[in-house]
């Protein structure tokens, strides 16, 4: 039996969309139109607030997708199409939500290989401005039921 290790990440890309990076993303992943139809889409974003019968004046949105919006998973699935991989680990994503998986026999390979990973993954988040919520993520390492915990 191997040891498993997990590290699950969270970010904050949802509310902090970089919008050139996005564009840059649509222009280079869809049709030329569906990147003319989308374009607008995050320059025309904007908030106000009603509260006690008032309304705030409109601010425009320069980042972030609206969650809720029918195009924001999309979006949000555009823009972390290319996200890097591993022959040594396995990762699975659910929204903003990564989690990354290495097993194998000997515990420092499989922490390795998850750290090997981690490196490629945080020059991607850096390159694609996406900030880790470090307080939402963790490392967990699993443990077969008949090897006694070190």
């Amino acid at each position: 039996m191997s040891d498993l290790l997990l590290f699950h990440l969270h970010w904050t890309a949802f509310d902090k969309l970089w919008y050139p990076g996005l564009l840059f993303k649509i222009k280079r992943i869809l049709p030329s139109r569906y990147f003319n139809l989308l374009k607008s889409y995050p320059n025309e974003n904007q908030l106000e607030t009603k509260f006690n019968g008032e309304t705030s004046s409109r601010l425009h949105i320069h980042s972030g997708v609206p969650q809720g919006s029918i195009l924001g998973p999309l979006l949000y699935v555009l823009y972390t199409s290319d996200l890097p991989t591993s022959r040594e680990t396995t990762l699975g994503t659910f929204a903003d939500n990564t989690a990354i998986f290495a097993s194998h026999e000997d515990t420092t390979i499989a922490s390795l290989n998850l750290q090997e990973h981690l490196n490629i993954l945080e020059k991607w988040l850096k390159k694609w401005k996406i900030k880790v919520n470090e307080s939402k993520s963790e490392h967990i390492t699993f443990y077969p039921p008949e090897r006694p915990l070190p």
